[in-house]
């Protein structure tokens, strides 16, 4: 398998594309109401509880609502763009995933990686792409791969895969045969 999928164009990856803009349209809606309920709050704090400065909350509460852009994941991909280039470092962090549970953390034993990969576009411009790999295994990607990233979905599309036994799919970043035409956990074409 070598080349890259017709992603943006292929009748058969139109589910993707549709569920993503599913998703984009969910994070603006849920911005929008956090933004406007803290902006209330504010109008409410500045015109019935008579504290001073009352004007201070309209803009304090409208910054605070913000948040919520952060929240929905409306940022994440607002910031996200396409990229296509060669893999030219990767760096990799690793703890332990903990989970709080009744106020006291619990270790899972199990290890979560964070990836710094840096893809050198095809202009010499470098892209930084921070990744949390949980399913994966740390080694899929190498350097000097040839790479696509798409708005988005969260990993990279490989360009040669023929070595590859096993490959991700970019939606839910399962581990999968390579051999499979749809991902056997979220039912989405694989990206090959």
């Amino acid at each position: 398998m070598t080349g890259f999928s017709d992603y943006k164009t292929g009748a058969e990856f139109l589910p993707i594309r549709k569920m993503l803009k599913r998703r984009l349209i969910k994070s603006v809606l849920i911005s929008l109401i956090i933004e406007a309920a803290a902006v209330g709050v504010g109008v409410f704090w500045s015109t019935q509880t008579g504290f001073g400065n009352g004007w201070i909350a309209i803009p304090l509460m409208g910054l605070i609502g913000l948040f919520g852009v952060k929240a929905s994941g409306l940022l994440d991909y607002l910031t996200d763009v396409n990229c296509e280039g060669k893999i030219i470092e990767i760096r990799e962090t690793t703890g332990d995933k903990t989970k709080t549970a009744y106020g006291q953390m619990i270790n899972f034993d199990s290890k979560v990686s964070k990836l710094a990969i840096y893809v050198e576009k095809p202009d010499g411009n470098v892209k930084l792409y921070n990744t949390t790999f949980e399913k994966v295994p740390h080694d899929y990607y190498r350097v000097g791969d040839e790479v696509r990233h798409y708005r988005g979905l969260k990993l990279f599309e490989k360009r040669d895969k023929t070595g590859d036994a096993r490959i991700i799919c970019n939606v839910c970043e399962s581990y999968v045969s390579s051999d499979e035409e749809y991902c056997p956990f979220c039912r989405y074409k694989l990206l090959k």
